[in-house]
């Protein structure tokens, strides 16, 4: 296994909101002695981000740090972890250690790391092709379009996996099967039900970065997890056991999030605020725990859709109906009316189509299409789309901005709330229509063959 490999299935499961290059030094200083981080303290967060995604072998850090490798430090490293972290990463290493289980992770995956380590500082150097491009032939513009390219990859991963586990459908393959449970786990299953639910829901509707959390979230999360600390293990059903386990691995994550590092006291209730008194507080607002929690919520969204799936869940609702066109040659404004509302939809149809689309969540994850909707409502539709005079197309066009307004929001502004855009897209569509009137007649009854036209219709 390559190093690379090896910290990106560590990442996810023991990372948290550390950046890949603290991440990377973390790793190789939990596995040296004292003398050995003295051989890393040069090294670069440019480097540790090129080891983390593979653009630079370790080969260098490997010779250095060889004569200085414990891996009774790794495993000391791994031990402060929870239960429920360890058994994850027993899942996640599972095709690459042999026999691995819950006691013996820690030493398996420390080993591993030393492997790793030993074996990219003894091998040698493969000669390089004559005709391939040295690093130093390399313009500056190379180098750059390089880094360009492979850091943009990975953020665009990110909120791409992001987005899309928040705004699509669920499609967990874990599928739990109440009937086939013996009646110990079925026990298990109705204890671990009423004791996890209150918490989903509640983590589920409450955005610590736009509104209060109650004072003993962390507490309740706490009882939570110790709670079934032993008795996770006694489960039998192994879909039922990685349902808890991935239970308590979110919940226990959350607790770092709505801590003292992020979340105030407010004397005299029972009341935690986000912090965000300071530059240095609103940038960890908006860039950690504004992202990191909606990634969160959006787990618990997962399991306490596992935990009470319904068939609807996987009916795919990604691409909204369009209805077919109904033309007409006659129009209900003026042609004043009509003039900008030609120029308000050539400004507006494409984001309203893309938003529409089954791909709509590609749209959001490199903050393009918020921003562009922001721009185009302040620069010019703010002051001139009063200027409609029919009071019904004014609406709709209000509407519209509204919504829009909404979701650009939900994804620049630190502190909005979180964006559920089921109810917006399906508002967006019906305005899509209304907005056309030269398209779709407006007497033709859409409700009668739309399923979701009423859906969260509010004018």
């Amino acid at each position: 296994m390559e190093f690379t490999e090896f910290a990106e299935i560590l990442k996810p499961i023991i990372g948290g909101s550390y950046s890949t290059h603290v991440f990377t030094k973390t790793l190789f200083e939990s596995i040296i002695t004292e003398e050995g981080l003295l051989q890393i303290e040069d090294i670069s967060e440019n480097t540790f981000k090129a080891y983390y995604n593979g653009n630079t072998k370790i080969t260098n850090i490997a010779k250095r740090v060889l004569p200085h490798i414990e891996p009774e430090q790794f495993i000391s490293y791994l031990d402060n972890f929870q239960e429920a972290t360890t058994q994850r990463l027993c899942d996640a290493f599972q095709t690459h250690i042999e026999d691995i289980n819950l006691y013996n992770a820690s030493e398996k995956i420390a080993y591993l790391f030393e492997e790793i380590l030993t074996t990219t500082a003894v091998q040698k150097r493969k000669s390089t092709p004559k005709s391939a491009k040295k690093d130093s032939e390399k313009t500056p513009h190379d180098i750059l379009t390089e880094k360009v390219l492979a850091s943009g990859q990975a953020i665009a991963d990110v909120w791409g996996n992001a987005i899309s586990n928040l705004v699509g459908p669920t499609t967990s393959t874990d599928t739990l099967d109440e009937n086939r449970l013996n009646p110990k786990d079925y026990a298990f299953l109705e204890r671990f039900k009423s004791q996890v639910e209150p918490l989903l829901t509640y983590c589920m509707d409450h955005d610590p970065t736009g509104e209060g959390t109650k004072l003993s979230l962390a507490d309740e999360i706490n009882d939570f997890l110790q709670s079934w600390k032993y008795d996770v293990r006694k489960i039998q059903d192994a879909c039922l056991r990685k349902l808890v386990v991935d239970a308590m691995q979110v919940l226990g994550d959350y607790t770092y999030y709505i801590s003292d590092k992020f979340l105030r006291w407010i004397p005299d209730t029972d009341i935690l605020w986000f912090r965000n008194e300071s530059i240095e507080e609103g940038n960890q607002l908006r860039d950690v725990l504004r992202p990191e929690t909606i990634k969160k919520r959006t787990e618990m969204k997962d399991i306490y859709v596992r935990l009470y799936p319904i068939p609807e869940d996987n009916t795919d609702t990604n691409a909204l109906e369009i209805p077919s066109k109904q033309t007409t040659n006659e129009s209900p404004y003026s042609s004043a009316d009509i003039l900008l509302l030609e120029e308000f939809t050539a400004d507006y149809d494409e984001i309203m189509v893309t938003l529409i689309g089954e791909n709509y969540a590609e749209s959001l994850i490199d903050m393009t299409l918020p921003s562009k909707i922001k721009d185009l409502y302040e620069a010019k539709w703010m002051s001139k789309a009063d200027t409609f005079a029919d009071p019904s197309l004014k609406s709709y066009v209000f509407g519209l901005l509204g919504e829009l307004n909404n979701v650009s929001n939900s994804f620049l502004a630190s502190g909005s709330a979180t964006p559920f855009l089921g109810s917006s897209r399906t508002k967006i569509r019906n305005l899509y229509v209304k907005l056309h009137p030269d398209q779709f007649a407006g007497t033709f009854p859409y409700d009668a063959f739309i399923d979701d036209w009423d859906d969260g219709e509010n004018y």
